[in-house]
């Protein structure tokens, strides 16, 4: 008996169509399966989370073909260990043992398995593939589309057979949150940078991380002075990229946008001179405060303030007044 991967992790092992069917699109997602003999079929699955991903391995004793019944919001990494399938996705391949394919979200899939066929893969995410593309320093955009076929020295072959070995070697068959977020890390970023892709180009130009690292930059300058605010096409310039990248990196890097980056840092200079010590003497009214930090309309200032800390400047103003009173004694 062929000794699959992820042994400790058993879901199925059956002779049952239906049963072997409703197993594998638990794990995956709903498809039809149908044997080309179903006096010879049979099926294993093995599967563990990592992370917020899934591995798994399995086999068909008999030809099997899958066809998917839903759209894909997924990435499915396959390892043909032995046997061979026929793939109909974006593009059609036929991938044989020791070879690999990424088959990216999309509303077509067929699977066509030879006699004896093992496998591993791994069933990624859209929202983890695309969180690892911003990490790398990318501007954000919808997930990218990967080629069917494999390279055969792709790094992240190697990496999910690491990632497997890897769980393998835990005795308990109890694998540590910690640990699969790690693999799931290693093994989507292998991906992006080894297997080709329609946005590989710009990143291999930097071009992807241009607003990542201009935000980066812009931000510095903010920072130095942020009232009067500089406009956004002068701290593009400044920059060197278009407003709409740096709009982009601001979003990408810090969540939010230039201008509420920029007047965040406004209101927390109004908290500060709202609240030192010496507020008595310093700050003067909440006009005056709201003037100096760059906010013309007291209304609008009041509010953003409220939000931000909870509070209304006024009343800001007036516990660090009383407690600087009582400080000096009455």
């Amino acid at each position: 008996m062929t000794v699959l991967p992820l042994r400790r992790h058993v879901r199925l092992q059956t002779t049952a169509l239906d049963e072997a069917q409703e197993a594998a699109g638990q794990v995956m997602s709903a498809h039809r399966l149908r044997a080309g003999r179903p006096h010879e079929f049979g099926s294993r699955l093995h599967a563990v989370g990592i992370g917020d991903s899934t591995l798994l391995s399995a086999l068909y004793d008999g030809a099997a073909d899958v066809t998917a019944r839903v759209p894909m919001e997924y990435y499915t990494l396959l390892l043909v260990l032995s046997g061979g399938m026929d793939v109909e996705a974006a593009g059609t391949a036929r991938v044989r043992a020791g070879r690999a394919c990424v088959i990216s979200p999309g509303e077509r899939l067929r699977l066509r398995f030879a006699p004896g066929t093992a496998q591993v893969a791994a069933k990624l995410p859209r929202t983890v593939v695309e969180r690892a593309w911003t990490r790398l320093g990318a501007e954000p955009a919808p997930g990218p589309v990967f080629a069917l076929t494999a390279p055969d020295d792709a790094a992240w072959i190697a990496a999910l057979r690491l990632a497997v070995s890897a769980v393998d070697r835990f005795d308990s068959g109890f694998l540590p949150a910690g640990t699969g977020f790690e693999l799931e890390r290693m093994l989507v970023t292998a991906l992006l940078l080894a297997q080709p892709h329609d946005r590989a180009e710009a990143m291999v130009r930097g071009g992807g991380a241009r607003g990542y690292r201009a935000a980066g930059v812009a931000a510095d300058a903010l920072a130095d002075d942020p009232v009067p605010p500089l406009r956004p096409e002068e701290l593009a310039r400044h920059a060197g990229v278009s407003l709409r990248t740096l709009q982009e990196g601001f979003r990408s890097r810090f969540g939010t946008s230039l201008t509420g980056y920029q007047r965040d840092l406004r209101l927390e200079r109004a908290h500060r001179a709202l609240s030192a010590p010496d507020a008595a003497d310093a700050a003067g009214t909440v006009a005056d405060v709201a003037l100096a930090c760059g906010f013309p309309h007291l209304g609008r200032f009041a509010r953003d303030y409220r939000r931000r800390y909870g509070t209304s400047p006024s009343t800001t103003l007036r516990a660090s007044r009383a407690a600087d009173s009582a400080a000096r004694g009455g």
